[in-house]
């Protein structure tokens, strides 16, 4: 059943609440443009629409601002604000356009007092004091109920008249297209809200991270690795029999080669983020770990840095850690088995429930062996209360933890300052791995496939909706301005911020540029390829640098080190963007929790009951299978009750929706 809530009628104490909670200089209209509120009709023929003549002061609510005011004031002062509201939008063509041209649009902005967003944003809602413009992060309804509880806008009508741009990345990005447009009963595409995008695989704030000083200190070459240059390994990618032990064991050596690095060493260098160098080679042949025996070979090196330190019988000192319910709902180490998630999964366009397959089987088998052997935490059932990027961090952070999912602060030396060993505080360097690909466990479906399936950040952002409060107002610029952001130009602007000719361009007031003496935000190249290269003057560890940019107006392009639009090029050290390419290495193609969203409140509500008992049981149940406790068989068996079914066919049909021509 469709959410018809009406819009409640609350007392002026509720309204004075809402008031209350807004920071001080932000509310309001802010300056009415030069005009007296009336856009310039200019000359052009998109003067003469609709919207000529109509007002272009817009008043949005967005849910916080940078660095908590230290720049400026009020948003409407933030550099990137003051550009866009200096310039003549031109509707008809597209873009910035001249005075003659085009029209100015006047923003400004409601920010809520830190700690309030949700309250102020639903009392807002509430009462119907919301403003034009409304950020949605802190929305409990989606961009659908809203427009149908009365406030916000069916905005199809100017998306598809002002926003070609917009429409042009989702022709190029398909597959974001079902996320962000619904679909009526007779098949009409409706727009709701506009969502940002990022242009690829946003940098990533986390993944597996391993210690390499304990495989420098710890770990034997391999008498043979992978060679690469091997028309077998060319041909298939990988030898013909692995691991290194079964292949000795058949003499059956083809795409192995004769290891010449006999012992490890390691130089950290003047600065060891950026300076430190090794001669590791795992037994794939590669520097960084590739597969499952990589890990394996790993993990025997971790036993021995434990066991030289006097570890062997503290629990709390392992070779790597999983989440409490052995497996990562966004799949993870899980896919690394043929694909997969333990859960909800889609592959090639086809739903299904993944926590009973021949993968997941494989992947509980490989996670059998690990905890039979000593190498995963003896305690991982227990740790209900840690997030994923977070597990037993106390045991991290002491250094008694060979390999885990942490984030980018772990990286480097970082850990040293709180190991509980002499050495580890003088030596210990934590570097980032991508997940493996499975050459050990399971059948020929199970064995040398990527990935598919792992946290990483929705390209899909924030939506930002347009209320009914707008709909006399001049929508024409305001899409306009919209669609701009989805062009290179426009993405480029809002973040990083204002290159030198744009700043030259406008009159700032305050001047955060002049006051601390940026020339521009960023500079630009191309690649051997003809695209972009954008190399920002500040690092995200410049508080300055989100000062500068025009971030929090939600809509637009992010631009990634990966992106098609244009790239971003990194300041950050040799160890942190190593991570981040080890990261990101395979694409989340499996996972289909986004398509959940799309759940009208019926089929939300029956989803929900079906996925939260099947988590529950799998969350008692598949810890017992690892343990040992409980059979594989038995464990299927448990699901002969849960629909599991009816939860695949509701989510295929919007995946449908999705891959239909």
């Amino acid at each position: 059943m469709k959410n018809k809530t009406v819009k409640r009628m609350l007392s002026v104490v509720l309204v004075a609440a809402m008031a209350l909670t807004m920071v001080v200089g932000c509310g309001g209209k802010g300056t009415p443009s030069d005009d007296g509120g009336k856009v310039s009709d200019g000359g052009n023929d998109a003067a003469e629409d609709e919207f000529a003549g109509k007002n272009a002061d817009f008043t949005w609510w967005i849910q916080q601002i940078d660095s908590n005011g230290e720049y400026y004031e009020t948003y409407e002062e933030a550099a990137v604000v003051q550009y866009v509201n200096q310039q003549y939008w031109d509707s008809k063509n597209g873009g910035i356009g001249t005075e003659e041209t085009g029209r100015k649009l006047n923003f400004s902005f409601l920010v809520p007092i830190t700690g309030s967003e949700s309250d102020n944003f639903n009392t807002m809602i509430g009462t119907g004091e919301y403003p034009e413009i409304l950020d949605l992060a802190r929305a409990t309804e989606t961009p659908q109920m809203l427009f149908e509880n009365g406030i916000l806008m069916d905005l199809t009508e100017y998306v598809e008249k002002y926003m070609p741009n917009y429409l042009a990345f989702l022709d190029a990005n398909p597959e974001l297209k079902p996320l962000v447009q619904v679909e009526d009963e007779n098949g009409k595409i409706h727009y709701y809200a506009i969502y940002s995008f990022t242009d690829g695989v946003d940098v990533p704030w986390s993944g597996m991270c391993y210690r390499r000083d304990w495989i420098v200190k710890y770990a034997k070459p391999t008498e043979y690795v992978w060679d690469w240059e091997s028309d077998y390994v060319k041909e298939n990618g990988h030898p013909a029999v692995t691991p290194l032990e079964k292949a000795v064991k058949e003499k059956d050596l083809e795409g192995w080669k004769k290891n010449e690095v006999t012992a490890f060493k390691a130089d950290y260098g003047a600065d060891p983020a950026e300076d430190y160098t090794d001669n590791v080679i795992f037994p794939s042949g590669m520097p960084d770990p590739l597969t499952i025996s990589d890990w394996e070979w790993m993990f025997e090196a971790f036993d021995k840095a434990i066991e030289q330190r006097g570890w062997e019988d503290d629990s709390s000192s392992y070779g790597v850690s999983v989440q409490y319910y052995g497996y990562s709902q966004m799949g993870d180490i899980t896919s690394s088995f043929g694909g997969g998630t333990g859960t909800y999964y889609v592959k090639d366009g086809k739903v299904s429930f993944d926590g009973i397959s021949e993968n997941f089987k494989t992947y509980l088998e490989c996670m059998q062996s690990w905890y039979e052997k000593g190498w995963l935490d003896p305690n991982f059932n227990t740790r209900s209360g840690d997030i994923f990027f977070q597990i037993d961090a106390t045991s991290v952070s002491q250094g008694k933890v060979g390999m885990w999912y942490g984030m980018v602060s772990t990286l480097g030396t970082a850990i040293r300052v709180s190991c509980q060993d002499s050495s580890d505080q003088k030596d210990a360097y934590v570097m980032g791995a991508a997940l493996p690909i499975n050459d050990v466990y399971g059948g020929k479906d199970q064995m040398y496939v990527d990935p598919d399936a792992l946290y990483q950040a929705s390209r899909k952002g924030i939506p930002t909706g347009v209320t009914v409060k707008a709909k006399d107002k001049d929508l024409a610029t305001l899409f306009t301005y919209f669609d701009w952001t989805y062009t290179l130009e426009g993405a480029k602007t809002l973040n990083p911020g204002l290159n030198a000719e744009q700043y030259a361009s406008v009159k700032l007031k305050p001047d955060i540029f002049a006051e601390y003496d940026i020339e521009t935000a960023y500079t630009e190249s191309t690649d051997e390829n003809g695209t972009p290269v954008i190399e920002p003057t500040f690092t995200g560890s410049d508080v300055i640098s989100t000062a500068i940019m025009g971030q929090r107006m939600g809509t637009g392009i992010k631009l990634t080190p990966n992106g098609k639009l244009g790239t971003v090029k990194s300041k950050d050290p040799m160890v942190k963007t190593k991570a981040e390419a080890q990261w990101t290495k395979y694409l989340n193609t499996g996972n289909v929790l986004e398509y959940r969203d799309l759940l009208d409140a019926d089929e939300a509500e029956r989803y929900g009951k079906i996925n939260t008992t099947g988590t529950d049981y799998q969350a008692q149940s598949v810890p017992n299978v690892i343990k040992g406790a409980m059979s594989w068989e038995d464990y299927v068996k448990g699901f002969e009750k849960i629909d599991t079914d009816e939860a695949v066919s509701m989510l295929q049909k919007y995946v449908d929706v999705a891959n239909r021509e």
